[in-house]
């Protein structure tokens, strides 16, 4: 049992992109059934009619493979994105830094975050976690998600995690980076992870 949550990432990844490609494969299946169902239809059906009706049968259908496929990949993206590898690392670190660019003009142009970036600072695990749980919330009790929704979500997802990041700060004008000592950009290996 230990064996197999040695890996968890890995094989949260390899599940993910496992329910993207049976999403594919199950959205080009039902293409070729469409066009099988309506080439072998009867002389005497009309064809927009029998159209019309497949389509509104499996319309929610479609729209469910559809939304699925781009939380599988979604999912697979932000568990690659918060993994130990170089390409990983290096796509936090660019982005803690460019978010760290903004704070740092925000900053110098007399921005002070006070209590509110210490305490931001202090509960950074806890904030990301709350982020993650409410956007599951939202995806999860929307009652018809489709794939712009699924996208919207992970657009205002990322843009609370971008907000976390530029609130990070452990003295009034300073950053975690200052506070710390540490000598990579703040929060560069944490700014994805929830804890």
């Amino acid at each position: 049992m230990y064996s197999l949550a040695a890996h968890r990432r890995r094989a949260l990844i390899a599940v993910a992109l496992s329910i993207a490609f049976a999403m594919l494969v199950l959205g080009v299946g039902r293409t070729i059934f469409r066009s099988i169902y309506l080439d072998r239809l009867p002389p005497g059906v009309s064809q927009p009619a029998a159209t019309a009706v497949f389509d509104t049968l499996v319309r929610f259908l479609r729209a469910s493979v559809r939304a699925l496929g781009a939380v599988a990949l979604v999912t697979a993206i932000g568990a690659f994105l918060t993994g130990p590898s170089k390409t990983a690392g290096t796509v936090r670190r660019a982005c803690v830094t460019g978010i760290g660019a903004v704070r740092g003009v925000a900053l110098s142009a007399g921005l002070r975050l006070g209590p509110v970036g210490r305490f931001t600072h202090r509960y950074k695990p806890w904030t990301g976690g709350a982020i993650l749980l409410v956007a599951v919330l939202v995806l999860v009790t929307w009652s018809y998600p489709t794939t712009a929704v699924v996208l919207w979500i992970v657009v205002a997802l990322l843009a609370a995690f971008a907000i976390r990041e530029f609130l990070d700060a452990a003295e009034d004008g300073a950053t975690a980076r200052d506070a710390g000592g540490g000598t990579g950009p703040p929060g560069a290996d944490s700014m994805l992870r929830p804890s």
